[in-house]
């Protein structure tokens, strides 16, 4: 079933179709809220939240997005509430490599692998010195995978903007890859 199938099913009251729903996107918003807060026990209070919302608010859901886009916009919505109501600066960020160990091929050799993980790890690192607006529409874009204008969508912005924001928080981080390399040698 997809994702509007189901939520037509849960607008019946089908409570298995809520299950289902859940279980599709539950661990991809906790990485996301995750990645923003840097603290588990936040994280678990925040994913709770989300789905609050998204349940209360489903029979708003107009289907002009796709629901990915709509729930992960109720997450940065509830991320932003919770800084705003904490009035917590924000702390560094670490992404964890599984986050996106998942991108590499399957069929991949042992030794692509740990190239592939050693890299990534720098990459990460490098990721995590970037400002949070930077870090976010990486995450959006090429870690969650969404388009342009859905990430324009959850952020709340135009699509100029996010390609600006894109094309900057890129430059920056290959700015920064390059002086980590320059360091190294």
């Amino acid at each position: 079933m997809n994702d509007h199938e189901l939520i037509r099913e849960i607008l019946t009251g089908d409570q298995q179709a809520i299950q289902q729903l859940h279980e599709r996107y539950v661990d991809r918003i906790f990485q996301y809220i995750y990645i923003q807060t840097n603290s588990y026990h936040d994280t678990e209070e925040l994913l709770q939240n989300v789905f609050f919302k998204m349940a209360r608010q489903l029979g708003q859901f107009e289907g002009k997005s796709s629901f990915k886009t709509w729930i992960f916009k109720i997450a940065r919505n509830v991320v932003i509430d919770y800084y705003r109501k904490q009035k917590k600066e924000r702390q560094s960020i670490s992404m964890d490599k599984d986050v996106i160990e998942h991108l590499g091929g399957k069929d991949e050799s042992a030794e692509v692998t740990v190239l592939r993980h050693l890299h990534m790890d720098e990459i990460l690192k490098t990721i995590d010195k970037l400002p949070s607006h930077y870090q976010t529409v990486l995450h959006l874009r090429f870690i969650e995978g969404f388009s342009t204008k859905e990430t324009a969508d959850i952020m709340g912005k135009s699509i100029l903007s996010v390609k600006s924001t894109q094309r900057r928080a890129r430059l920056a981080l290959s700015e920064r890859m390059n002086m980590e390399v320059s360091s190294h040698e």
